[in-house]
């Protein structure tokens, strides 16, 4: 059911005709709401945003990039002010689902220490332990797991329950093929601290709780690592299975305070938005002509918002009330308003949190959409209403349909193994692209990246042939890409093509990789973006390696240099992040830079604390991408006392340790090699080198580190 987010996705072809017509409710005889006005709230500094709740006191909480758009942050907006929320340590955090209305914010945040079983629970791609939390009264707050490492706190109601999900530490046998090791666990927290583990439909190992009304209803899904197999409400502590729509599973995604669920009901072809009342689950059918949709949020009125979307998966918008989906759009008379691609959440109100886009660009921004004064409908649904339907058109969907679905619901998205009796797989090649899009770090203007790798695999039953791989679009000429994957991929084969960004001017630079192929959906693509800027660093990274507490090291210089044609104005050069104080910097730039020009900044690391630290030399400047950084990292260590044999270092410098060599360990003749040469036998005050050619062992405060002795001519 889940490997690194959530839930996990099976590699199930979605080429299939759907053989089962789907119903909707029709566009027809009811009264229609009302217009609306759209609040653009924008993003953190990147170029993506999104709305993903909004409450009664219209405070809205998302997700949103920071500039770069290397990292996302959880943020609050309010009064037309965005607050970004921060993080537990880790450069992403993210909240998905409602607040309360005591404005307490429930989500997930990368921690700054590795996995130890290298999951990535979080699916920000770090591998970094992932921290449930919750935010209240301007703090941030990690809650307890069941004794695993992750954890993923998900909405809170008015009463401060929360719900979501956490790993215990028994091994998940379940779990083949997945980055997943422990099961996880459908869990609610009390009072923000005390953690207690939710019942899984009997026979399901794995679960998780998804949203929870006033009434302590909570809904989700339970089943194993791989595969959802139950949508289940629990109540009073007792676990019931929802059931099907049809012979669609459901995947439920909120609860409202009446017990009415919505979500969307889904097969490895399909999936359509579904309102749960009463033990029935009804289809809501899609905007016409549109082929599948999916319903995220609900209020106490009933009314629903979600998406609608096309074959290829462009969606827009939509309100459900009173039996009639319509279109967000359609009800916004501003001509420059923003196009509504996703609704998230609505409130008591009939306000609706979600996203826009900038069509044909990689930029979105969150939204609040208002209704206008005495024009909202009551939005009260009747069962009359909702039995007015008509049949939906069959079609093809392409494995692409399921990464970008994927990629838009995040958390929120499962699509469960193969169902039997009334789908018929086709047969053929299934081009496969992961990523979907890639991101470059800031690149200085006539400079290289890193190269990035997206791997093209064939899931069909046929051999796939690969006629061309190119870039194509905007700034093509910024981006380039090498592969070895030649004219042919056998079924079940992968391959990998390793993209570059080298930026031919300053500014966000777009572009894609284009695969073109016998398979469904050719050219599959892949989304390419970064920013080019004149301010080149150089390194953009430093190591101090390990360093005795208290002891400053020896300075590590960066080179700052204007590539651009035009003067460089800095306004800022600072040591940030998480260890900054640890760290210091002195610098010959001043206040600006000439074209062509370069200045240095030193840097001297000073640990306060046992242990990695890690910190920013951030400059701020007029150029495209500003703060340019560059990571600071260094290891706190132990000074003290060092025994043991005599070494001939390069390596690791330990600063502030007294030097007392045992002349019984040393060869005869034997040098300890330090700034000032000591023979063996005598003490020393002064920086202590090893090498790692690990002949020989020297001991500082219970640990050993590798050394080499070396003979005298």
């Amino acid at each position: 059911m889940k490997s690194r987010t959530l839930v996990d996705v099976t590699t199930i072809s979605l080429l299939v005709v759907l053989a089962i017509p789907v119903r909707l409710a029709s566009q027809g005889q009811n009264q229609q709401p009302g217009h609306y006005t759209v609040a653009d709230i924008g993003t953190l500094g990147g170029t993506f945003g999104e709305a993903n709740a909004v409450n009664n006191k219209v405070w809205v909480v998302g997700d949103a990039t920071l500039p770069g758009d290397i990292a996302r942050h959880a943020f609050l907006w309010r009064k037309g002010v965005t607050k970004d929320l921060g993080t537990l340590g880790g450069p992403n955090s993210i909240a998905l689902y409602p607040l309360n209305e005591r404005g307490d914010i429930t989500g997930f945040s990368d921690s700054s220490t590795p996995d130890p079983l290298s999951e990535d629970f979080c699916g920000f791609g770090t591998n970094l332990t992932c921290l449930p939390f919750l935010w209240q009264h301007g703090v941030m707050t990690p809650l307890p797991t069941l004794g695993g490492n992750n954890g993923q706190a998900l909405e809170v109601n008015n009463r401060g329950q929360v719900v979501g999900v956490a790993e215990n530490t028994t091994p998940d046998p379940t779990c083949v093929d997945t980055a997943q090791v422990v099961q996880f666990k459908p869990v609610i927290w009390q009072k923000g601290e005390i953690i207690h583990e939710l019942p899984t439909f009997p026979g399901d190992p794995d679960g998780f709780a998804i949203a929870i009304n006033d009434k302590g209803q909570a809904v989700g899904q339970t089943g194993d690592c791989r595969s959802s197999f139950h949508a289940v409400l629990w109540d009073n502590g007792t676990v019931s299975d929802l059931g099907n729509l049809g012979e669609l599973q459901l995947a439920p995604q909120d609860i409202n305070n009446q017990a009415q669920v919505v979500g969307y009901a889904l097969s490895p072809s399909t999936l359509v938005a579904f309102l749960w009342e009463n033990g029935v689950a009804t289809s809501l059918g899609t905007l016409p002509p549109d082929v599948f949709s999916l319903a995220l949020g609900i209020n106490d009125k009933g009314q629903i918002v979600g998406d609608s979307c096309d074959e290829f998966f462009d969606c827009r918008a939509f309100l459900w009330q009173d039996g009639t989906m319509t279109e967000l759009n359609s009800l916004v008379n501003d001509p420059n308003a923003p196009f509504l691609e996703n609704a998230n959440s609505i409130n008591a109100r009939g306000q609706i949190a979600g996203k826009t886009t900038v069509q044909g660009t990689p930029i979105a921004h969150a939204f609040l959409a208002t209704p206008s004064p005495g024009e909202v409908n009551s939005g009260r649904n009747t069962p009359a209403a909702r039995r007015q339907t008509s049949e939906r058109r069959k079609v093809i969907l392409s494995e692409d349909i399921r990464n970008m679905l994927r990629q838009r619901l995040g958390p929120r998205y499962h699509i469960p193994g193969p169902v039997t009796g009334t789908a018929a797989v086709i047969s053929g090649p299934t081009a496969t692209l992961s990523p979907i899009s890639l991101i470059f770090s800031t690149q200085a203007i006539g400079t290289t990246s890193a190269a990035k790798t997206v791997t093209l695999k064939n899931t069909g039953t046929a051999s796939l042939t690969i006629t061309g791989i190119s870039i194509i679009g905007t700034n093509a000429a910024d981006f380039s890409q090498a592969t070895i994957c030649g004219t042919s991929l056998a079924a079940g084969a992968s391959c990998k093509i390793s993209v570059k960004f080298k930026p031919t001017a300053s500014g966000t630079r777009t572009a894609a990789l284009s695969i073109r192929d016998n398979a469904s959906g050719s050219p599959q693509k892949v989304t390419l973006s970064g920013i080019g800027t004149t301010a080149k660093l150089s390194p953009t990274s430093l190591s101090f390696g390990s360093i005795g507490l208290g002891t400053t090291s020896l300075p590590k210089t960066v080179n700052l240099k204007n590539v651009g044609t035009t003067t460089l104005t800095i306004t800022g050069i600072a040591i940030t992040g998480t260890n900054a104080g640890d760290f210091a910097q002195t610098h010959t730039c001043g206040s600006s830079l000439a074209a062509g020009a370069n200045c240095s900044i030193s840097i001297r690391f000073t640990p306060a604390v046992l242990g990695t630290r890690t910190a920013a030399l951030s400059i701020t400047d007029n150029a495209a991408g500003s703060p340019q950084k560059v990571a600071l990292s260094g290891m706190g260590v132990n000074g003290g006392t060092l025994t043991g044999y005599c070494v001939h270092g390069q390596f690791v410098p330990l600063l502030g340790c007294r030097i007392t060599s045992d002349p019984s360990q040393c060869p005869p003749g034997a040098l300890a090699i330090n700034p000032v040469v000591l023979e063996c036998g005598s003490p020393g005050q002064g920086p202590f080198y090893v090498d790692d050619a690990r002949s020989c062992r020297v001991l500082i405060n219970g640990h050993f580190f590798g050394g080499a002795c070396q003979r005298t001519p």
